[in-house]
C-alpha cells in the first residue's frame, strides 16, 4: 500500500476526498445514496404546511420572504416544496411573495437542480447561488426569512474525537492504494490528487472508492477547538472508548444561519443521520462514519448541535425523528419503504438480488393504493452480478412500477397506506405481525434527524 499524504485530523481528509468526490462527479451522488428528498415529497410537504401555517399571519418586510436551501441536491425538495406551497395558498397570501434560492457549491448540482422538471413549472419564483454553505458571503446579514438544509452535515469538516480515562484524543486519517491501483503514472497522480486538480482526475479510471483509510488517535487539548467551552461541557458526557463525531463545519452553518436570518424569520431547519440523544453517542459499537462512492460523510452529533445553536444565541431549538416530523404533517404513523422490507421474515437471508426483488415487488404491492401527486418513474437498474434469471425479474418488476406511485426506496409510506395493502404484500411473505414490529421497534441510534433552531 502506497500512501497518498501524511497522517492529518480527519476532518482535513474528510474535506479533501468530498471536494474531489463532488468536483468529478457532480450529480452522479445519486447513484450512490438517495435522501428522503431526492424523490419523495412528503419531507417538502411537511415543511411548505409548516411554512405556510406560520407565513400567511405575517407580512414580508420588502413584499419579498427569502427562502434558502443550503445544498440542493437535485433540486427536488425545493420543486415539491414550491408546489404544494402554492396548492395551499388558494388565497395567494404566501406564494406570491415567496423566492426560493438554490446555494450548492457545485456547478454541476447547480445546473442539474435547474434542470428538474417539476421545479421549472415555478421559474421567476427561484434562483441559484454557488456557494459553500460554511461562508455563503455574498449575502447581507439579517435578509433571510427561512433556511433548510437536507443532509449536508455529513458532508461538511467533522473531527472524532475519544475520550481515555480523563483524556481526550483526535483522531488522524491518511489515505492508501494498492501499488497496482494507480489510475496514472504515481508522481503525477499524487500531485494531481493533492493539488485537487479536478479537470485532470475526472479523466482518470475510478480510483476514489479504491482507496484505504488507516487510521490514528493522537492526545489533544480541546481549548482552541471551536466552541471550546461548550464542547468541553458535552464531552464530559461522553463514555470511554467511543469515537465522537465533533460537525465543526455544521457549527459554521449554525452560526451563519444565525446571521443571515432576518428579524422577521422561520428559523433554520436541518435534516441529517446521526444521533440524537446523549444515549445514542454512548451506544457503544456504533458507527461514526460511511463511505459512498468513496465519499466520507460522518454521522451527526445533534445533542452537541443544539449546545452550539444555544451559545450562538438560538432560544428555541427542537429535535425529533424525521419521521416523527413527516407523521405529525399526515396525521398519521409512517415508516419508509426500507424500513417495511426489513421487516420481512426472510430478508436477513436473502441474496442481494432477491432483496431487489422483494423491494420491487413491495413497492408494486403498494402501489395498488398509494397515490403520488408527482408524476416520475422510478429507475431500478439491477446491480451488477445479479444472475440472467434475477435481472429478468428485476427488469420486468421495474417496468411494471407505476408512474404515480410510491417515488423511491426511501419514501416514507403511512401505516394506513400498508395496512390497506396487506393481501399483495401477504403474498410476498410479509405477516400482519411483521409490519406491525416494524411501527413499534425503537429508534436506532443511527436515525435521521429533524432539528429546527429558531429565534
Amino acid at each position: 500500500m502506497v500512501p497518498l499524504g501524511d497522517f492529518k485530523p480527519s476532518d482535513f481528509w474528510q474535506t479533501h476526498i468530498n471536494s474531489i468526490f463532488y468536483g468529478i462527479k457532480g450529480t452522479q451522488i445519486h447513484n450512490h445514496f438517495q435522501t428522503y428528498a431526492s424523490l419523495d415529497h412528503r419531507l417538502a410537504h411537511a415543511l411548505a404546511d409548516d411554512f405556510y401555517a406560520e407565513a400567511r399571519r405575517r407580512h414580508p418586510e420588502n413584499k419579498i420572504w427569502y427562502l434558502q436551501e443550503w445544498g440542493v441536491g437535485n433540486g427536488n425538495l425545493a420543486a415539491c416544496f414550491l408546489s404544494r406551497l402554492r396548492k395551499v395558498d388558494s388565497d395567494d397570501e404566501v406564494y406570491p411573495f415567496v423566492h426560493y434560492i438554490l446555494c450548492d457549491e457545485s456547478a454541476e448540482i447547480l445546473k442539474a437542480a435547474r434542470a428538474n422538471p417539476h421545479l421549472q413549472k415555478h421559474a421567476g419564483k427561484f434562483s441559484t447561488v454557488r456557494a459553500h454553505a460554511e461562508h455563503l458571503d455574498c449575502f447581507r446579514p439579517r435578509c433571510v426569512s427561512k433556511i433548510i438544509s437536507n443532509e449536508i452535515w455529513d458532508d461538511l469538516s467533522t473531527k472524532i474525537l475519544l475520550k481515555h480515562q480523563g483524556l481526550y484524543y483526535e483522531e488522524y486519517l491518511c489515505p492508501f492504494l494498492d501499488a497496482d491501483a494507480f489510475p496514472a503514472d504515481k508522481d503525477e497522480f499524487l500531485e494531481q490528487f493533492n493539488d485537487r486538480n479536478l479537470a485532470k482526475l475526472a479523466r482518470l479510471p475510478h480510483f476514489l472508492d479504491t482507496i484505504h483509510w488507516e487510521r490514528d488517535f493522537q492526545r489533544v487539548s480541546l481549548d482552541d477547538w471551536p466552541f471550546a467551552k461548550t464542547l468541553q461541557e458535552h464531552a464530559e458526557n461522553f463514555a470511554d472508548e467511543i469515537p465522537m463525531p465533533v460537525n465543526i463545519g455544521a457549527f459554521s452553518t449554525i452560526a451563519k444561519a444565525k446571521e443571515l436570518l432576518a428579524p422577521t424569520n422561520f428559523g433554520y431547519t436541518g435534516f441529517d443521520y446521526g444521533m440524537k440523544t446523549v444515549e445514542d453517542l454512548n451506544q457503544e459499537g456504533r458507527p461514526y462514519f460511511n463511505l459512498y462512492g468513496g465519499q466520507y460523510t460522518f454521522m451527526v452529533n445533534f445533542p452537541l448541535l443544539e449546545n452550539v445553536g444555544r451559545a450562538l444565541g438560538f432560544t428555541e431549538i427542537t429535535r425529533e425523528y424525521q419521521n416523527q416530523f413527516v407523521e405529525k404533517n399526515l396525521g398519521s404513523a409512517s415508516i419508509s419503504v426500507v424500513d417495511l422490507v426489513q421487516c420481512h421474515p426472510q430478508v436477513v437471508d436473502m441474496a442481494p438480488w432477491d432483496k431487489d426483488i422483494l423491494m420491487l415487488g413491495s413497492i408494486n404491492a403498494l402501489n395498488t393504493v398509494y397515490r403520488n401527486p408527482y408524476a416520475g418513474k422510478l429507475n431500478y437498474p439491477a446491480a451488477d452480478g445479479t444472475p440472467k434469471k434475477q435481472r429478468k425479474q428485476i427488469a420486468q418488476l421495474a417496468k411494471n412500477l407505476s408512474s404515480r406511485g410510491v417515488p423511491d426506496t426511501v419514501a416514507y409510506v403511512t401505516k394506513e397506506e400498508i395496512f390497506a395493502a396487506l393481501k399483495p404484500l401477504r403474498k410476498l411473505g410479509y405477516r400482519e405481525k411483521d409490519v406491525h414490529s416494524a411501527f413499534q421497534s425503537p429508534p436506532p441510534p443511527i436515525s435521521f434527524v429533524h432539528i429546527q433552531f429558531g429565534i
